[in-house]
């Protein structure tokens, strides 16, 4: 019973709406609907260059979410959320945690098989699959050529299916190691797979497994911001840690989510994670509401990801535009003429007259009579500074 309580509490308590600012000319007060029945998705989408105050407005965002009793969690690979990065006010406000993962390793096992629920019935996913999923990351952050990826593959299989969640890194290196020494076609495969993931396993990333370990931060009433800190990591190891943390946290809420318990996360330069969509950032996009996640994502370029990709960043229900960089100006306006039915060459003028803390807000917004959202409603406004949200 205790539980079910506690659920009502959480769900009479979801932040109704989130102000981001008001016109540059005076006009309205503009929110993003956090709260509001009809918002298909819960995740909000920043573009623009750097220097322009998307970090600065993610703080905002998250003190406004803060005052609510939201707790957020941010995977930081990007050293732009360390405390001396963060705002003096978001310190005093919010008393984010950091988790410096050099010094504390994440307690995640990525070699965990899953469970998925059908109805009641709890099933767990096969050797084969936990394989192809972590052998798919790897091969993603390494670029790994298919006889790589396949003898990788093989070892985490054959390991998983020997040892279940006892295996770890250092014995898929003894098994690549084995597959290296026993010649044969793979071994030298085996050989390049180990000199591309050493640096990886030495970095110690993970540490004993705790399942329960990210509802403890999105319940900590002391520290209403989780930091997973990746300073100190190479990128690709950052980028290794944060990818298995967003397959842990999708599985884990997958199961035990629901929709009327959010649980924001956030992530800066998101143009360098995997968009694919069996990646946890695509799961999360396209099904994450249902289990309760709610993204603020942020980046400053869209050139790298296919078209498939960029529908699914577009899906999230809010966007704001700060000034893009030149390179980008086209790419961003011709987004903005789609939605708003306008012309490209007139959002290119007003993209590139946006001052630092100003943006062009799309998405969402409620009509005070009627209590309806009306959709695609863009506004351009100044995001309302931290000094006066409280």
């Amino acid at each position: 019973m205790g539980d079910d309580s506690s659920v009502v509490l959480v769900k009479r308590r979801i932040p109704e709406r989130i102000l981001l600012g008001s016109g540059t000319a005076g006009g309205r007060d503009v929110y993003w609907e956090f709260g509001h029945p009809d918002l298909p998705n819960r995740h909000i989408l920043l573009f623009g260059a750097s220097g322009t105050g998307k970090t600065y407005t993610i703080q905002a965002l998250l003190c406004e979410l803060g005052k609510a009793g939201q707790n957020s969690l941010i995977v930081d690979y990007t050293n732009g959320f360390t405390n001396k990065q963060l705002e003096p006010i978001v310190i005093e406000k919010l008393n984010p945690k950091q988790h410096v993962i050099r010094r504390e390793p994440l307690a995640i096992n990525p070699f965990r098989r899953q469970y998925d629920f059908i109805d009641d019935m709890q099933l767990e996913e096969d050797p084969a699959t936990t394989a192809q999923r972590v052998s798919g990351v790897f091969a993603e952050v390494y670029q790994l050529g298919d006889q790589q990826k396949s003898a990788l593959y093989n070892a985490i299989r054959d390991g998983v299916a020997r040892e279940g969640n006892r295996f770890n890194l250092q014995r898929l290196m003894d098994k690549l190691d084995d597959i290296r020494n026993a010649g044969g076609p793979t071994a030298n495969s085996a050989a390049t797979v180990i000199s591309k993931i050493q640096p990886f396993v030495d970095m110690n990333p993970f540490g004993e497994e705790d399942v329960e370990s990210w509802e403890k931060l999105f319940t900590d009433p002391g520290s209403r911001c989780h930091i997973i800190q990746l300073a100190g990591f190479m990128k690709d190891t950052a980028r290794l840690i944060t990818e298995f943390s967003l397959i842990d946290l999708y599985w884990y809420y997958r199961a035990r989510g629901n929709k009327d318990n959010p649980k924001v996360i956030v992530l800066d330069e998101i143009q360098n994670l995997d968009h694919r969509l069996d990646s946890p950032l695509g799961q999360f996009l396209t099904e994450g509401r249902k289990f309760g996640i709610s993204l603020i994502l942020a980046t400053q370029t869209l050139s790298n990801l296919d078209k498939d990709q960029r529908d699914r960043l577009f899906q999230a229900s809010h966007k704001l535009f700060f000034k893009p960089a030149d390179t980008e100006v086209r790419s961003f306006a011709q987004i903005l003429a789609d939605a708003t039915n306008g012309r490209i060459d007139e959002w290119v003028e007003r993209l590139s007259s946006l001052k630092r803390g100003e943006c062009y807000s799309l998405g969402y917004a409620l009509n005070e009579s009627t209590g309806k959202l009306e959709v695609s409603k863009w506004f351009k406004i100044r995001i309302k500074p931290l000094e006066q949200r409280f």
